[in-house]
């Protein structure tokens, strides 16, 4: 009972803190696709084999999982460090609230202050090469420097940040267009398992259901806890949030945007209240149960969604991303400190490495199925106080929403991907 009322908490603050990813993601429905067909990465999940792994690889993870986590009872609570058991890298997730300041703020001192101490490593953001594209072409627009201050997002921030010490900046999320059709196979999927149940529809349904909240929703020991998502220095600059995601998509999308919000507008002028209190009691009753079968239909259908698509599904491809770039630091290939990188980020020079298919001031290249992001026209940082330090042991740093902290957490240390 205790587990199931941890779980229930958990997935409220989820839901809550996840609008800015749900934001986030939509605003993008009518984006071209992706330029080279070969680019698309389509993650195999299955939660079934996920949990399949995870009951072989439980006992061997809670002895070493709380040895892994190196939390600091000074950080944010928004931050999770752990050591990857497969390539012995550390990595520190670092949850935000989209578009949140106070979530900008945590992000960007905190990859100063890794940079300072000679351990910044990779830093893997939560976005795609679309997206990512998107941004950057308004942006290099005489609209977008207008418009800068509401596209400006803690992942925009993390990577101008990571860019001026030189460090490689990591677009590790699923392209959205494979969203959008994971989207709707699973809209029509759960449609078709709540009209069939004597079919077995609704076993699946909870199966399902169930499998990808174990997955997504862990609790316990080394996790964010509701506190993380409740925290007030968030909830003050939530409204800030809030403010920007309507004016973030019209930027992006204006006339999709207003014609949603239109249709919005009219729905909160349609006042039923009138209707109802003139109804019968009968008549109130059946409104009632009415409106909870409705709900009750909105709630199934979005919840499997989000667990299975939005939260399952990208888990699983940013925390291969993550493990991509722990394997470029990892101690068991016997890499010498930054070397590897070292050359990598020399190799940005080179033209040929880059898609110019687009024509954009922020090319991107390709490499091990993961999109990184040249720090082109960013000014670097040349602080004396790093010159002559000895190298320090790498941290793969990840800028996620809130909302996939956990479930990547316990896909990477429990080897699950």
């Amino acid at each position: 009972a205790k587990e199931m009322v941890s779980r229930a908490e958990m997935l409220i603050a989820l839901i809550l803190a996840a609008f800015s990813g749900l934001a986030h993601g939509f605003h993008h429905t009518n984006i071209r696709p992706a330029a080279r067909s070969n680019s698309i990465r389509r993650p195999a999940f299955s939660t079934s084999s996920l949990l399949a792994a995870s009951a072989t690889s439980t006992q061997a993870s809670a002895s070493s999982s709380n040895n892994g986590i190196m939390r600091n009872k000074n950080n944010p609570p928004q931050l999770v460090e752990f050591i990857e058991p497969k390539t012995k890298t550390k990595v520190l997730l670092i949850g935000t609230m989209h578009y949140n300041p106070t979530s900008i703020k945590m992000v960007e001192e905190t990859i100063e202050d890794l940079a300072a101490k000679n351990q910044l490593g990779s830093v893997v953001v939560e976005s795609c090469e679309i997206r990512w594209n998107t941004t950057m072409e308004i942006l290099n627009t005489p609209r977008g420097q207008f418009l800068k201050p509401v596209l400006t997002s803690e992942m925009k921030a993390a990577s101008d940040k990571a860019a001026s010490y030189n460090r490689p900046v990591v677009l590790g999320d699923q392209l959205i267009n494979v969203t959008g059709s994971s989207l709707s196979n699973a809209f029509k999927s759960t449609l078709v398992d709540l009209s069939s149940p004597l079919n077995g529809g609704w076993k699946r349904f909870y199966n399902d259901v169930k499998e990808a909240a174990d997955v997504a929703l862990p609790t316990g020991p080394g996790y964010l806890t509701p506190a993380s998502f409740f925290d007030p220095r968030l909830l003050i600059a939530a409204p800030v949030s809030f403010a920007k995601y309507p004016l973030s998509f019209l930027a992006r999308n204006p006339i999709a945007t207003s014609i949603v919000f239109a249709f919005m507008f009219g729905l909160t002028r349609l006042d039923t209240s009138s209707a109802f209190a003139d109804a019968t009691l009968q008549e109130q009753i059946a409104s009632i149960v009415e409106s909870l079968l409705f709900a009750g239909l909105e709630f199934a259908l979005l919840g499997r969604v989000f667990l299975q698509v939005l939260l399952g599904e990208r888990n699983v491809v940013l925390a291969k991303s993550i493990l991509n770039e722990c394997e470029m630091y990892s101690k068991n290939e016997g890499n010498d400190g930054d070397g590897v990188w070292s050359k990598m980020m020399n190799s940005f020079s080179a033209p040929p490495l880059f898609n110019t298919e687009l024509g954009l001031d922020r090319i991107l290249q390709k490499s091990k199925d993961t999109f990184y992001v040249p720090p082109s026209g960013i000014e670097v940082e040349t602080s004396s106080s790093n010159k002559g330090q000895k190298s320090e042991e790498k941290i793969v740093v990840a800028v996620l929403g809130m909302a996939h902290c956990n479930g990547i957490v316990k896909l990477l240390r429990e080897e699950l991907v």
